[in-house]
């Protein structure tokens, strides 16, 4: 993947989302929600890195500006990948197909990654690297809540529980039951 521009918000994308229960956090909420990943962990970057909380404004201009590229590339190559991995291919064989869709897969990947370089070139106001961990966690849960009200989303607990998984893979520092506290789950 040397072709991709480097960049924070990407640096921290792979590091967040190789994080113990933060893929399937993220793929419970864009199966059940229609979050688009990328936002979320655009909004984790944002208060992780010590950025202010968006406000709804903001993030629907952003929404709409990304939206276009989710909908024309992202989501039809996705779709193309699960359909050569669920789908059996009469007369095809089946190294031949898993080669294609391994294709498919860089290529969606890809795709995330450009969006993810439009996110950041839209809003990425200066990090505050003084800014407290407390205030970065409350940004951050702050950011994903703006993103819940964006989609016409009241987060349930299963909800909070994928965020939960976020938090604690974005912020270690913080014991369990503190991320439990900032997101709202019950003890």
């Amino acid at each position: 993947m040397s072709d991709f521009l480097p960049h924070p918000f990407w640096n921290f994308s792979l590091e967040l989302y190789a994080g113990e229960g933060v893929a399937e956090a993220c793929l419970d909420l864009q199966e059940r929600r229609g979050c688009d990943v990328n936002i979320l962990l655009f909004c984790c970057w944002l208060g992780a890195s010590g950025r202010p909380t968006m406000t709804a404004e903001r993030l629907r201009a952003i929404l709409t500006a990304s939206d276009a590229w989710q909908s024309d590339v992202v989501k039809p190559l996705r779709e193309m990948r699960r359909r050569l991995k669920d789908k059996v291919w009469p007369g095809a064989l089946p190294e031949t197909v898993d080669a294609v869709r391994r294709r498919v897969a860089d290529a969606e990947l890809a795709a995330e990654h450009a969006e993810q370089l439009k996110l950041a070139s839209l809003h990425s106001p200066p990090a505050d690297r003084e800014r407290s961990l407390e205030k970065r966690l409350r940004a951050t849960v702050g950011n994903l809540g703006v993103y819940a009200v964006c989609l016409g989303v009241v987060p349930d607990e299963a909800d909070r529980k994928s965020v939960a998984a976020l938090m604690r893979a974005a912020f270690p520092a913080f014991a369990p039951v503190e991320i439990a506290e900032a997101v709202g789950l019950a003890a």
